[in-house]
């Protein structure tokens, strides 16, 4: 168990990591692709990456959705923090791809956590 764990631990801060780690070549790479080709086209479409301290002005609903979309925004992993590191993902309102750049932001770090859970079931032997 603690192996599978650090295997996913993997898979978290880099997409695809766990199934390269547990000899799966291809869907690995293929994960890192797709997950990483997303974040960067929701950077490119203007998104908005949410960060871990949220407006203290907004109202109790408008805080738990700043949390879930942190959560989202961070399954990438070491690309998240990057990105914010560098200061992108600022995300500009008034852009046209706004509202769908934030939404592969999000769907990429959703599709990473659905990847670090397949892995599990991988090391596990629940999946062949």
């Amino acid at each position: 168990m603690p192996v599978a764990l650090a295997v996913c631990a993997g898979g978290w801060l880099l997409p695809g990591l766990s199934h390269v780690a547990l000899g799966r070549w291809r869907r690995g790479l293929t994960f890192t692709v797709c997950v990483l080709t997303m974040f960067v086209l929701g950077i490119a479409m203007q998104g908005r990456l949410y960060t871990a301290t949220p407006d203290p002005t907004l109202p109790a609903f408008g805080l738990l959705l700043h949390w879930l979309a942190f959560v989202a925004d961070a399954g990438v992993g070491i690309a998240y923090f990057a990105a914010e590191r560098l200061g992108y993902g600022g995300g500009i309102l008034s852009s046209p791809n706004y509202d769908y750049g934030s939404a592969y932001l999000w769907v990429s770090g959703l599709l990473n956590y659905l990847i670090v859970l397949d892995a599990f079931d991988i090391s596990q032997g629940r999946k062949p």
